[in-house]
């Protein structure tokens, strides 16, 4: 397999697409597919329509990122203009990386191409729309995207998946019912906090706030994910005595609410229930819960949940599904070690590495200090690595490997995708 990234800073998106297209063509090599991450300024109707131009017959997914997506040669979205990057670049083959450079080009556009191909490697996408909470038709949604990958029936090696905040509930649910824990996952949540999402496929385009992008990824290497969080459990714990579904009625036999408070020493029995959502948004950024689990050889692993809403009856909505009878305890968020943190990402084989996908956090770029945050990581990324990467920042992460199937949203998680060569022997 062969992994190409392109990156382009052009506002006009005929001319981005174009450029994009000359660089992950130029050899004659028809990619499987090509995944496109832009800026939200940029249209996605005249990006599609680009796409289809000067991709002809290759399958294409679009959507749109925030601040601080990068491969090795293009920043989109950076807020320090001081330290933009070239205005284009290109990272290319199994072992090394060609750059060029171009004049820099002002506007605020900004578009960044993955690129997949090989002999044995396919690719197909499909966009959906929800609708109240009816959740995947999930044998209709996988065939579809398999027939589309030319592979019907087949499971992938990697499913990239992105949603908003109110569909990764219905697609966890799916994926376990269909394929169980066979197939790995990773992507993230679009932020809808400034209006709707657009996503596009060479299919057509979607806008809304409830909606998904999914891609299967046949390759010809193996594929690890791996996930990293910056949170640390804080020594409150306690068990889950009543749940349905997403929300967590009790915890040691308490509203989960107050439960979640008092572990913050804070006291909210008498809080109404728009108070207590303020308390709960504030203290989104510094702590979060989590659910605990050991292994046969005692190994600990927390799975991260968000927690969204309080409810009247003081019972708390999560963004996952646990069960009555799980251990379940308060986490910190570690919001000042980023750059540190994750020059820690490495993949933890000796084998030789294609590219790598990495799926970052939108809050690694926000705050008072988030211009030198994007740089820093861009630097230390950049100084590390001699292979193909795209990072993307999200609003929240998926990563699933064949052990373990997380959804993460706090400060500073990053969840990574490592394509490695096959070990033959």
């Amino acid at each position: 397999m062969q992994i190409v990234t392109a990156g382009s800073m052009l506002s006009d998106e005929r001319d981005a697409v174009e450029h994009l297209a000359r660089e992950i063509l130029k050899d004659g090599r028809k990619p499987a597919g090509v995944c496109l991450y832009f800026q939200k300024s940029l249209s996605p109707a005249r990006l599609r329509t680009a796409a289809l131009e000067f991709f002809p017959g290759i399958p294409v997914v679009g959507m749109s990122v925030k601040n601080g997506a990068f491969d090795r040669n293009v920043l989109i979205g950076n807020l320090n203009a001081e330290s933009a990057l070239s205005a284009g670049g290109v990272s290319r083959s199994r072992f090394s990386v060609n750059r060029f450079r171009e004049p820099k080009v002002s506007g605020s556009g900004g578009v960044i191409a993955l690129a997949f191909s090989g002999d044995d490697v396919s690719l197909g996408s499909l966009a959906g729309i929800y609708a109240g909470d009816s959740g995947i038709d999930s044998e209709r949604v996988f065939n579809v995207i398999s027939e589309k990958a030319g592979l019907c029936g087949v499971f992938p090696d990697l499913i990239m998946f992105h949603c908003t905040e109110n569909a990764q509930l219905p697609f966890a649910h799916a994926l376990a019912e269909y394929m169980g824990d066979s197939v790995q996952v990773a992507g993230g949540m679009f932020d809808i906090s400034e209006g709707d999402v657009t996503v596009f496929t060479e299919e057509g385009i979607l806008t809304g706030k409830s909606l998904y992008v999914m891609t299967f990824l046949y390759t010809d290497c193996d594929v690890l994910v791996t996930g990293e969080s910056s949170c640390e459990p804080e020594g409150h714990h306690g068990v889950v005595t009543e749940a349905f579904g997403d929300v967590i009625s009790e915890i040691d036999n308490q509203p989960a609410a107050d439960v979640l408070f008092r572990w913050l020493d804070r006291d909210s029995s008498s809080w109404s229930p728009d108070k207590i959502n303020q308390e709960l948004f504030k203290l989104r950024s510094r702590w979060t819960i989590a659910r605990q689990t050991a292994d046969i050889r005692g190994t600990v692993r927390f799975n991260i949940t968000y927690p969204v809403q309080v409810n009247p009856d003081r019972s708390l909505r999560i963004s996952n599904i646990w069960e009555k009878g799980m251990r379940v305890c308060l986490m910190s968020v570690n919001s000042n070690d980023i750059v540190r943190y994750f020059g820690r990402v490495r993949c933890p084989s000796d084998r030789a590495v294609l590219g790598a996908l990495h799926y970052m956090c939108d809050s690694y770029s926000t705050g008072e200090r988030e211009s030198g945050y994007a740089d820093s990581v861009v630097s230390q990324v950049r100084a590390s690595e001699n292979f193909p990467f795209v990072t993307t920042p999200q609003h929240g992460e998926f990563a699933k490997d064949m052990d373990n199937m997380e959804y993460i949203m706090c400060n500073y998680v990053i969840s990574s995708v490592w394509f490695l060569e096959k070990d033959l022997g």
